[in-house]
């Protein structure tokens, strides 16, 4: 007669073991850690942005905490495994580990931020991969890219029109009727580059809101970027004296034209020897003298004009820490 054969215990059948409840202090440096970890990948999500919190970047907050949940479910979250108290560690230690190493690379403020995409967008310094990548910053180095494209471009052709004007109000400017004519154009014309970049300028608000509809911020994001730079740029103490600026060459344009348009009608009446200006007639003499002072006194105003907003410039472009170099300003070797 053969023995009974053993019977396996079925532990599958078994009650599983409840896990052991926390204590009060255990609960809330669960809490703590989670919290903190939340706060940071907010807090990297802010930076990302640019300084922003809004959808987006909550997206990204949302994203960088993915990675580190996961992990720490794995080795302490499962139904089998549960260990609330090494989760939170775990969770807590690896968002400030991928935290830090963020804030590591994005360890920058707002303005310095402000400043490299400046120099990026002036081609002097090369786009950063750890560089700001969220709309508005993308936003900001297309529009600062037109600008400074923009005024690239009219310092060239202000540059050649001021190299026509090298023998303005001398002698050899009235020599005979087609030099006083070349000169007169190149007057209009300078000034005329000059205007046509100042109406740029005033246009500028307009294409930037072009530019901001077509970007991918929503409408709330279009509004905060199109209002702070509205507000800066009419407060612009550098556009107002352009304005200024801008009136008073038109000034100068117009009495230098009357200028050379006065002596071309009395060409036979002005004669040049040995780099001196010689009128015979006396009414002709003082017409022309009292139009050259005019000219001269204007041509002075622009010119003082001019410094003054070239100083409101370096004045401002030392406050962001800037040179002229680093937004590929190139000065010109001649001025009006």
């Amino acid at each position: 007669m053969s023995s009974p054969e053993p019977v396996s215990p079925n532990l599958d059948a078994l009650p599983p073991t409840p896990p052991e409840p926390l204590s009060p202090a255990k609960r809330i440096l669960v809490t703590l850690l989670i919290l903190s970890g939340i706060a940071l990948s907010v807090e990297r999500a802010r930076l990302w942005s640019g300084g922003l919190l809004n959808a987006q970047s909550f997206g990204y907050a949302v994203g960088t905490l993915l990675s580190p949940l996961v992990i720490s479910y794995l080795i302490a979250g499962r139904k089998n495994h549960r260990k609330p108290v090494l989760f939170a560690v775990l969770f807590a230690g690896f968002v400030f580990l991928l935290g830090g190493m963020g804030l590591f690379h994005r360890s920058k403020d707002f303005k310095a931020e402000v400043v490299d995409v400046i120099r990026e967008a002036s081609g002097t310094k090369p786009v950063d991969r750890n560089s700001p990548n969220s709309p508005v910053f993308q936003l900001a180095r297309e529009v600062m890219t037109e600008l400074l494209n923009s005024s690239t471009a009219y310092r060239q052709s202000a540059h050649d029109a001021s190299a026509r004007l090298q023998n303005l109000y001398t002698p050899a400017s009235f020599s005979s009727p087609d030099e006083m004519s070349r000169v007169r154009d190149s007057v209009q014309n300078a000034a005329a580059i000059d205007h046509e970049f100042f109406v740029q300028i005033e246009e500028w608000p307009a294409r930037v809101q072009q530019r901001a509809a077509q970007s991918s911020l929503t409408e709330s994001e279009k509004e905060d970027f199109l209002e702070g730079f509205n507000k800066a740029f009419l407060n612009s103490k550098i556009l107002t004296l352009r304005k200024e600026t801008d009136q008073i060459e038109d000034q100068w344009c117009k009495d230098t034209l009357a200028l050379y348009d006065f002596a071309l009608s009395q060409a036979g009446q002005i004669h040049v020897k040995n780099a001196h200006i010689l009128i015979d007639d006396d009414n002709v003499r003082t017409r022309f003298n009292d139009s050259l002072h005019r000219a001269r006194e204007q041509q002075k105003k622009f010119g003082d004009a001019n410094a003054q907003l070239a100083k409101l410039q370096q004045e401002e472009l030392q406050q962001l820490g800037l040179t002229k170099k680093d937004v590929g300003i190139a000065e010109p070797a001649n001025s009006r």
